[in-house]
């Protein structure tokens, strides 16, 4: 148990038990302020006697200090052991024994949920401290002002994370405490209007806008900003907008599951289990998925799955089905297409008990992690058939995001063209730089580009650009990662990977190139872990062969490497770095005509790949993998 300290609003102490300790000395309040927000680093008695008594001499600013020391100990003493320590030197606060308002808003800010309680967040820093002190007052003004911004970054930070996992009721609980104190924060405006809409409250969001616009009209002498304005055009509209006429991200509304069994407690796991499944869904930033709100109220017992996407706007919806108990249970999922009607993908999900809430988060992350890559390529496959020109930003990108996925020399060119098209429409569009990235890792592999090392660089500054406008986009985290392991920045390289999956655990992708990145690491083990997870998320994920089968060549596994690129291969047969790798493989094992075969498929396609190349290419790579890459490689035709 800890000590609670509240510095938002009032000055209040709390001790382990819950009774309030009174600290009546307004200085002796700053002085528990000071120490605990050192993050339990001690600071000097000088440094402290200065802030505090700057009016008085040093003798007398070190006797108040003392007695200060002695006063805070005499009231914490009985309630457990003091969070507060002292010694001849300095003084400090014990982070394990003491809890502030402040911290716990940063820790609940950054695992994605809302403090217990917001209300606490009312009241300014040290609310009610007046100092005649220069010194201290000034203090004071600095640390109002940076708690004020922490206040407001983490606020809404977190109204966004929550609102893009779905819980938009939460996103609007933490945009409501972030107006109460700065109430021209546009961004919370406009989650409130979002909730409202998703409530198909009209009527309230109109009136929210209409304070909004004469709050800043009278205070300010502004109009609210193009964003907001474009959504309360959009919220005026009689009805949601159609699929058709979204050029947003692929839109999908995750129908509540029915639970097949008649108890009680069933259809009370089929709520948990489509909140879950829309919360983790949340978590890939190239889907847009109906809040669970509007889902759960939404009766759609009678209406087509066409009717029910044509009102909520969804361009796909997923109707999932549970029966059963224990591990006997089972689950069924269907993705639809709303414009067809038709279902393009169904999986049967067997061997996970749902009485628990274990076996909840792994059937959801199963789902989730299969349906982001099956929809995405249906929704890329469905735009790459579309002209360019007359449709939006978030299609032309899925025209990218279609030759990323499938990269050929042409595409890898048209794709280059549509971003660089895109980043001059948006320069914002963070995922757009991290399919650049992707294009010059691509292109780089299969002797697209001259230079290698110069292709992983530019790489590495468009990733760096994105992350200066979201760093904490897992796509470009991993990017960014891939980068810096290609440049021989294994460290930073594994800490962005790791960041990116922990950011969102549900999609293979993130686990697939951490596995790479363990691999040029030499930490095959762990690498082929990390594989493992990438292959329970999502099993047709191709990419993971390429990769799988990279550890596999590395600790001298050639057959099982040949079994993994020959899956590869039959996806992307024109893969360059995938028939070298194959043709390596084969020489190892005496397959001569093979490897033969396949050098000298990729000498016809690839005219730059060459051994002075593919140094350059595996710069980061150990002497002793290029060395024997290169042997084997010769062996089979490559030219020098």
């Amino acid at each position: 148990m800890r000590f609670t300290l509240r510095l938002h609003g009032q000055f209040q102490l709390l001790s382990p038990a819950g009774e309030n300790i009174v600290i009546a000395s307004r200085k002796h309040q700053a002085l528990i302020a000071m120490l605990a927000l050192s993050n339990g680093k001690p600071i000097s008695r000088s440094k402290l006697a200065g802030l505090l008594w700057a009016e008085r001499t040093e003798e007398h600013a070190r006797n108040s200090l003392r007695q200060a020391f002695f006063t805070i100990r005499h009231a914490v003493d009985g309630h457990g052991v003091s969070p507060f320590v002292f010694d001849s030197a300095s003084g400090w606060a014990r982070r394990d024994a003491v809890a502030t308002d402040i911290h716990t808003l940063v820790e609940s800010a950054g695992a994605g949920r809302l403090p217990s309680a917001l209300d606490a967040f009312d009241g300014e820093f040290l609310e009610g401290l007046v100092f005649h002190d220069e010194t201290l007052e000034a203090w004071l003004v600095i640390e109002r002002s940076r708690h004020h911004n922490l206040l407001v970054d983490c606020l809404a930070g977190l109204a966004d994370k929550l609102e893009r996992a779905g819980d938009v009721e939460q996103a609007c609980l933490a945009a409501r405490c972030l107006l109460r104190r700065d109430p021209y924060h546009e961004p919370s405006h406009r989650t409130i209007l979002r909730f409202h809409q998703t409530r198909g409250e009209r009527a309230r969001a109109l009136k929210h806008y209409e304070s909004l616009k004469a709050l800043l009209d009278a205070n300010l002498g502004v109009a609210p900003d193009q964003e907001t304005q474009q959504l309360i055009d959009r919220i005026r509209e009689p009805r949601p907008l159609p699929p058709e006429v979204a050029n947003g991200k692929p839109r999908i509304a995750i129908l509540p599951i029915r639970s097949l069994s008649h108890g009680g407690d069933d259809k009370l796991t089929a709520e948990t289990l489509t909140r879950k499944l829309i919360g983790e869904l949340g978590l890939f930033s190239p889907l847009s998925v109906i809040a669970a709100a509007t889902m759960l109220a939404l009766d759609a017992r009678h209406e087509t799955v066409e009717d029910i996407g044509q009102r909520v706007g969804a361009d796909y919806v997923l109707e999932t089905a549970v029966q059963g108990q224990g591990e006997t249970g089972w689950a069924l999922a269907q993705l639809i297409s709303v414009q067809s009607g038709t279902q393009i993908w169904s999986r049967k999900y067997t061997g996970e008990n749902l009485e628990s809430a274990a076996g909840q988060d792994r059937l959801v992350r199963k789902i989730s992690g299969n349906l982001y890559h099956i929809l995405m390529r249906h929704a890329a496959a469905s735009s790459a058939m579309e002209p360019e020109g007359g449709i939006g930003t978030e299609k032309l990108y899925l025209q990218v995001f279609h030759h990323v996925e499938r990269p050929t020399l042409k595409g890898m060119i048209r794709a280059r063209r549509l971003c660089e098209r895109l980043l001059a429409i948006d320069p914002n569009h963070v995922l757009v730089r991290e399919s650049l990235a992707w294009i010059n890792f691509h292109s780089c592999f299969n002797g697209w580009l001259d230079d290698p090392d110069r292709g992983f660089r530019e790489a590495h500054e468009i990733v760096l650009a994105g992350l200066a406008l979201d760093d904490h986009e897992p796509y470009l985290l991993s990017a960014f990662g891939l980068a810096e392991i290609y440049l021989g920045n294994a460290r930073a390289g594994l800490d962005a990977l790791k960041r990116a999956v922990d950011l969102n655990p549900n999609d293979a992708e993130f686990h697939t190139w951490l596995g790479i990145g363990l691999t040029f690491s030499g930490a095959i083990g762990e690498a082929h872990l990390a594989f493992d997870q990438a292959d329970q998320v999502s099993p047709d994920y191709h990419p993971i062969f390429l990769f799988r089968a990279d550890a596999h060549y590395t600790s001298g596994n050639y057959e099982d490497a040949i079994t993994c690129l020959d899956r590869f291969l039959t996806v992307l047969p024109e893969y360059n770095w995938g028939r070298l790798l194959r043709g390596a493989c084969y020489q190892a094992l005496d397959s001569n005509a093979m490897a033969r075969r396949d050098v000298a498929h990729v000498g016809e396609n690839a005219l730059l790949l060459n051994g002075r190349y593919l140094d350059q290419l595996l710069q980061a790579r150990t002497a002793s993998f290029r060395q024997g890459l290169w042997q084997k490689l010769e062996a089979a035709g490559f030219p020098g």
